[in-house]
């Protein structure tokens, strides 16, 4: 494990040499990659997985977590091994308490779908969010509200309620706190916003869920933005279930995973049903798998499973979270004190302004369009630097805070990561002041 402080030049050399996207040149440039938020970069131990699979034991079914499944052949026996392993790499991670609480998904987003309709819910129970959800986070828990009103016959019942955040974007424990009633049945929050960064502290995220679990309701945590770059403990949260996609900490795209304690696991209805999902079936009746084989349906993706050890030992272990958050820290630092330097009537950053507040997100917003492509055009074709535009699958905050502002879509997203450094950072922020300075040399039509 590398040093637990902000990564040396030379710490920073030997990680991206592992990095084979990162060895690319378009001009004779290399890429500048700021959009970990979506999808981070895989490193060769990764990737040498992916392959391996494929070249050595592609077959399918490894075990699936059913520990009556015997070994069948030689392929599937050496897939079981490694599924198994990857199964308990991730269970050590979150510190939960068995590897049957870890049930296998393309993403967060499925991941919390799987709770959203398995759970037992009835008319009058109500879910509590927060205003700034991921999609993800919302409209499953809005498909359980629209199927609620079907079954009351009542068109104006309200199963889900929000609770605000300060108007810099950051967590109010009160406000949470206080949305919590006897009705909520379940509290569905993310740790960090794919949005500003900013975060939940364990502390305040232990408090709700003391509170949710007083009233009789489940902590679901959207925790995609903070397993990736921080130690997540489930078990010393107090959480029910979590949701984070492997594709954004160096795993394989498509592979992601949901927690959930055993017993709330076993309550669930099943989402997707069928091959793999069952004991057995007759032609009146089935018998389903216990978890966590009863939400893994059909063929998985085995190569995303055998490469998802690598990951977490990559991140963990090669790297490890106390350098992660520190290097992270110290870029956003960075890019936090020159781009609030360049605030004006036509150009703002989003969120908590102590980056120490925020993970290594930040997000620039504009009231015109122009402007905010003008940056991410220079930037892309001047020096390969990759961010994102758009409204990031937060639209229904957007809307709420900033559509009066005639901003709601202008918004141009870096996320940094361990591999990135200080100059790549300095490259973006030079392109935004130079636009900012004088936007009418750079604006466009589109």
């Amino acid at each position: 494990m590398l040093r637990a402080m902000s990564l040396s030049a030379r710490e920073l050399t030997a990680l991206r040499s592992e990095f084979p996207a990162l060895l690319r040149r378009r001009n004779g440039k290399p890429p500048i990659y700021l959009n970990s938020t979506c999808m981070t970069l895989r490193p060769r131990s990764v990737i040498a997985a992916l392959v391996r699979y494929y070249e050595e034991f592609p077959t399918c079914g490894g075990g699936r977590g059913d520990r009556h499944h015997g070994r069948h052949n030689w392929f599937q026996g050496e897939l079981r091994a490694h599924e198994e392993a990857a199964r308990e790499s991730v269970r050590a991670l979150l510190n939960a308490e068995r590897c049957e609480e870890i049930v296998w998904t393309r993403n967060a987003t499925e991941a919390l779908n799987v709770v959203a309709h398995g759970l037992d819910l009835e008319p009058g129970d109500e879910v509590v969010t927060s205003e700034r959800e991921h999609n993800s986070n919302l409209v499953p828990w809005l498909e359980v509200e629209r199927r609620l009103r079907a079954r009351a016959g009542d068109p104006g019942l309200v199963a889900r309620r929000f609770f605000d955040l300060a108007p810099d974007g950051s967590f109010v424990l009160e406000s949470a706190l206080a949305a919590i009633t006897p009705r909520t049945r379940v509290l569905a929050v993310a740790h960090a916003s794919n949005l500003d960064g900013a975060l939940i502290p364990d502390a305040d995220l232990r408090r709700l869920a003391d509170a949710v679990h007083r009233v009789g309701g489940v902590l679901v945590l959207d925790a995609a933005q903070s397993v990736p770059h921080r130690p997540v403990d489930v078990r010393a949260l107090g959480v029910d279930f979590l949701a984070f996609s492997i594709h954004k900490m160096c795993g394989p795209s498509g592979m992601g995973a949901l927690y959930g304690r055993y017993d709330q696991l076993e309550r669930l209805r099943g989402f997707i049903v069928g091959g793999d999902t069952v004991s057995d079936t007759w032609q009146d009746r089935v018998e389903y798998k216990p978890p966590p084989g009863r939400f893994e349906a059909g063929l998985q993706d085995y190569a995303g499973i055998v490469a998802t050890a690598p990951a977490v030992e990559y991140v963990t272990r090669r790297v490890g979270y106390a350098a992660i958050q520190a290097h992270e820290l110290e870029l956003n630092r960075h890019l936090t004190g020159r781009l609030l330097a360049l605030e004006c009537e036509h150009f703002q950053v989003l969120g908590p302004r102590d980056p120490e507040r925020r993970g290594g997100v930040i997000t620039m917003a504009s009231h015109s369009g122009p402007l905010i492509n003008a940056i991410e055009r220079l930037a892309d074709e001047e020096s390969n630097v990759m961010v994102r535009r758009g409204m990031f699958c937060v639209n229904a905050y957007l809307h709420r805070r900033f559509d009066a502002l005639g901003r709601a879509a202008n918004n141009l997203r870096a996320s940094t990561y361990f591999y990135n450094t200080l100059d790549e950072c300095e490259v973006l922020c030079e392109v935004v002041e130079r636009v900012v300075r004088d936007p009418l040399a750079y604006l466009d039509d589109a």
